[in-house]
């Protein structure tokens, strides 16, 4: 507990007040630049200030200013002021957690103590410069007041308390109790005059007040307080905070800050001008701190967010300011692909359980991109053209969670570059997401953050303020309050398509092209909202085309499978309700390759959410052979889904999942749970089964078990895991690595902050040990590393392992050093890969221990707003150790993949793979014309070459490249929203 020096200002502001309840009312200097506050009340509390950056050694900025300004008012004022060793006494008996310098523990605090008014605030402290506010808090109500910030120099703190002090005073008068005022009172009021946003002048009312707002544009307002009212029904004049303050009964989001929606009289034109009247009205958000670099610092930069609703959809005015407009970084890109841009994201959780949020964002130019994260950070971003992430590395490092992009929500933005930064503006329909029903005139409360990304500065600004020594984001959301009454209108999206293709292959047998007529073929997409909460959506015949390829992998050398992502628009919808997380991913759609229909339910009921997936595959009957049984057959699939959440990031839940085909069948059923404790813990647990049926009639079943516990602070992190697969655990639907294990392993890291030019750095090790089903030790893995993040957005990472692996009965022990970049400091460039080198397993059938080398390079070039070009090189080389180093392979994977954007609409992108091993070449090009995220208008091209003597060298007995594939397509999708 601390106190800073607003609370200096408030006791000092307490003291003006007295002086001044002595004169007659009508004396009291209100004109029309000031405000004030009429406060009948007989009881204060000043509460210990709040340390915000949490360093210890501040701790008697708090307690010097808590004793003085309760000292002061009790030899200056008649109010009856509670003590320091009373309220000291109160907090240690409630066992009070003082926070936050407004929240509910403090109001608790208030209620207990019987007082009308508090005074709290909260300091910070970065280096020799400090920050501080001050409030002024109801009790009864939970309403901030007013509130004053300052910053300066440590070595002028009492200068500061000063200046709190004064700004305070001239907008504060307190008056006791029962005074009244001799006669009439007539308060002029002019309101501030301003053709955009402002801070409006208003009246925030008190219980009994009844007094019209001001808007701004209004000449003059006249207030006449009647000669029988006390004081302490009357509200406040002047510049207000009405929208803006601290969460109540929002379960684990109580005593977060908050705030309360302004519903709109008219709808802004969405053109990312702040110039519609909407936001003159609306609440306005301007109080943002870091979460990266300096945790808890204040942001370096100011940011002005505006929001209001109506039935239909949710307004943001979003202006970024910049004291040097040379930082902004903002580019003219497709959709989704802002990931280098500065921007500004709003997350919502609208169920307020702490599962999941959507996540919705803008950069300067209004390019949108959105996705869905789980409490753990969903599926992480896949960037474009397959480069690496330009932040520092993960962790409890300040980064937050962004999700997975697949996910695509329909709503409109526009923005536009301004003199001191970027305008921006968003209207997200309601009917994009799904939100808990609600009675006419009961309120809504959500989950809900605002982002800032300042990459130029590697700085990340949050709304709600997040501390490192919590794990978790979602828990430390603010809230979103006052929307009612919305639309009762249901989703209703039909989605049709058309593909057209030409295409045309080699045929290896007689070493001829062979081109195929046209092949147009369409299908349809149906969503309906059941309720705010469930969706179902079904389709006939989808377009599972993709646009874009896979991102290339090297295949040479791999012991295990490669898992590619879904990328096909039906699957994705709900998707993180099925994901389970974990080495196990129990469904995994790619291995339905042609749906001839489907269908999904996806939403939550209550606590309980739910999802059940149905798809008629007709992939396993396409066989040439009219005898052969499977022959026009087709795949019966279904998965099952329900979660029921317990608490904040808790749940219990349970999968189901069937594919049936001829007399085969591959069934899994299981039990999971989740568990936070406490502030950094949590507890996974998952038991499941799986049932299996061949083609040869052979039957299977095996369990899988997994338990994991961890914590996550500011300085010290640790996991351990158990996983247990049965070597008889088998799925269809889903995605297994590796079988027959027993696997432990752990893993613990510090960091130390110096927050300066190098933010973090810290030592991990890790260490796992696996035994097969006969107890036989399979893996030995031990590594120890050290992270590091710097300045302008670089970091580095290296590791050394010593391993053991077993493979085919041989022991094979093994050393290998990992090194990881990142430097993303110019908005025109940036580079960061990583590179292994050591000894490895030739996985062969006689295997022996090489030297193996491998790595990955990525390079961003943006030369112009409009043009973006990602330059990807993998590769990978063995060498025989036992030939003298004799080179076993040498494989090289070199991608590029160029956009340019014409118009926001009109974009142009081109892909260029090169595969050295194979001798392959990949050319792809693709106009896209994007009106949202449903309706697109798609034409490109294709083209696929190999060496003549890979494809067969008795009939290309040549080193020169042959065409193998080659394809000219369109596809037209259209959304229907009604």
């Amino acid at each position: 507990m601390r106190l800073s020096p607003d609370t200096v200002v408030f006791a000092t502001v307490l003291v003006l007040g007295t002086t001044l309840a002595t004169t007659p009312r009508a004396q009291a200097p209100v004109g029309p630049d000031t405000g004030g506050v009429y406060v009948g009340s007989d009881t204060v509390a000043v509460v210990p200030f709040t340390n915000i950056s949490g360093q210890s050694g501040d701790d008697w900025i708090g307690v010097g200013i808590a004793e003085t300004v309760t000292a002061d008012l009790e030899h200056a004022t008649t109010l009856s002021i509670i003590g320091q060793e009373t309220l000291i006494d109160k907090i240690r008996t409630l066992d009070v957690e003082l926070s936050s310098p407004a929240d509910q523990e403090v109001l608790r605090l208030g209620h207990d103590l019987g007082v009308e008014w508090l005074v709290a605030g909260g300091y910070q402290r970065l280096r020799d410069r400090v920050r501080i506010t001050a409030r002024l808090i109801e009790v009864e109500s939970g309403a901030v007041n007013k509130t004053v910030k300052i910053d300066g120099g440590l070595d002028e703190i009492f200068a500061l308390q000063d200046r709190v002090v004064a700004e305070l005073s001239d907008g504060l008068w307190f008056f006791e109790r029962g005074q009244t005022p001799t006669q009439s009172t007539n308060l002029t009021v002019t309101p501030v005059v301003s053709t955009g946003p402002a801070e409006r002048d208003t009246v925030t009312h008190f219980p009994r007040a009844a007094i019209p707002p001001l808007v701004p544009g209004d000449v003059t307002g006249t207030i006449t307080i009647d000669d029988t009212a006390t004081f302490g029904d009357v509200g406040r004049i002047g510049a207000a905070e009405p929208h803006v303050g601290v969460a109540t009964r929002a379960g684990a989001l109580s005593g977060r800050p908050s705030v309360r929606v302004a519903r709109a009289s008219a709808a802004p034109n969405i053109d990312g001008r702040l110039d519609d009247s909407v936001w003159t009205r609306a609440a306005r958000i301007t109080d943002f701190v870091q979460t990266r670099p300096l945790d808890g610092a204040p942001a370096s930069e100011a940011t002005d967010v505006y929001i209001a609703y109506d039935s239909e959809n949710l307004y943001f005015g979003l202006h970024a300011h910049y004291s040097d407009t040379a930082l902004i970084r903002a580019n003219r890109s497709d959709r989704d692909a802002t990931f280098e841009d500065d921007t500004i994201s709003v997350y919502f959780d609208p169920f307020l359980d702490q599962q999941r949020a959507y996540v919705l964002s803008v950069n300067g130019y209004g390019v949108q991109a959105d996705s869905l994260t789980g409490a753990l950070g969903g599926g992480g971003r896949r960037r474009r053209g397959g480069g690496g992430s330009s932040s520092g590395s993960g962790g409890n490092s300040g980064q937050l969670p962004i999700g997975d992009p697949s996910w695509d929500a329909l709503f409109d933005s526009g923005g536009t570059l301004v003199e001191d930064g970027w305008t921006a503006e968003m209207a997200i329909p309601f009917k994009s997401l799904r939100y808990p029903r609600r009675a006419s005139g009961e309120q809504h409360q959500w989950g809900f953050q605002i982002v800032r990304s300042v990459h130029g500065k590697d700085e990340t600004d949050v709304w709600a303020p997040i501390s490192r020594d919590v794990a978790g984001f979602m828990t430390q959301m603010g809230v979103l309050e006052g929307i009612t009454n919305l639309s009762t209108s249901r989703t209703r999206e039909i989605l049709p398509t058309l593909t057209g293709i030409q295409f045309g292959s080699l045929n290896p047998a007689t070493g001829q092209f062979e081109r195929r007529d046209a092949q147009p073929e369409g299908g349809m997409n149906f969503k309906y909202g059941i309720t705010s909460e469930l969706t179902a959506d079904l389709t006939y015949n989808p377009d599972f085309s993709q646009v874009e390829s896979d991102l290339p992998q090297i295949e040479v050398n791999q012991r295990y499978a490669l898992f590619y992502p879904e990328l096909r628009p039906f699957f994705l919808e709900g998707a993180e309700i099925f994901d389970l997380g974990g080495a196990v991913q129990f469904i995994h759609t790619r291995t339905l390759v042609d749906p001839r229909y489907g269908g999904k339910i996806t939403g939550k009921v209550g606590k309980t959410t739910l999802g059940l997936l149905v798809a008629d595959d007709e992939a396993p009957g396409n066989v040439d052979d009219v005898t052969n049984p499977a022959y026009g057959r087709t795949a019966q699939v279904f998965v099952g889904r329900v979660r029921y959440d317990l608490y904040a990031e808790s749940h219990v839940g349970a999968i189901v999942t069937d594919r049936e085909f001829l007399d085969t069948y591959s069934r899994v059923g299981g039990v999971d749970a989740g568990f936070r404790l406490g502030r950094t813990h949590r507890i996974g647990v998952k038991l499941i089964q799986s049932q299996h049926r061949d083609s040869t009639g052979a039957e299977r079943s095996g369990p899988m078990f997994h338990f994991g516990i961890g914590n996550r602070g500011r300085h010290l992190s640790y996991f351990m895991t158990s996983d247990i697969l049965d070597p008889d655990f088998k799925t269809d639907t889903g995605f297994v690595r590796r079988v027959d294990m027993r696997q432990v392993q752990g893993n613990v890291a510090y960091r130390w902050w110096p927050e300066d030019w190098l933010i973090n750095w810290g030592p991990r090790f890790n260490y796992g040990r696996n035994y097969d089903f006969d107890d036989a030790l399979q893996d030995e893995k031990a590594s120890l590393g050290l992270n590091a993040i710097f300045a302008k957005n670089i970091s580095v990472n290296a590791a050394v392992n010593r391993d053991m692996e077993r493979f085919n009965q041989i022991d094979f022990f093994k050393t290998t050093m990992t090194l990881n970049g990142n430097i993303n400091s110019s908005r025109y460039f940036s580079v960061g890969g990583g590179f292994q080198w050591g000894e490895e397993i030739s996985f062969t059938e006689n295997p022996f221990l090489g030297h193996m080398s491998q790595g990955g390079l990525f390079m961003t070039l943006r030369p112009s707003s409009r043009l973006t070009s990602d330059v990807i090189v993998r590769t990978s080389r063995f060498l025989d150790l036992r030939k003298d180093g004799e080179e076993v392979f040498d494989v090289k994977i070199f991608r590029s993949f160029t956009t340019y954007q014409f118009t926001e609409r009109l974009l142009f992108r081109n892909i260029t793979e090169y595969n050295t091993f194979d001798r392959a070449l990949g050319l792809n090009v693709l106009f896209t014309y994007r009106v949202n995220a449903g309706t697109a208008f798609f034409i490109g091209y294709d083209d696929h070459y190999q060496q003549g003597s890979l494809i067969d060298d008795k009939l290309f007995p040549v080193t020169t490249l042959k065409r193998t594939n080659q394809a000219f397509f369109t596809k037209v999708s259209y959304l229907l929203r009604f």
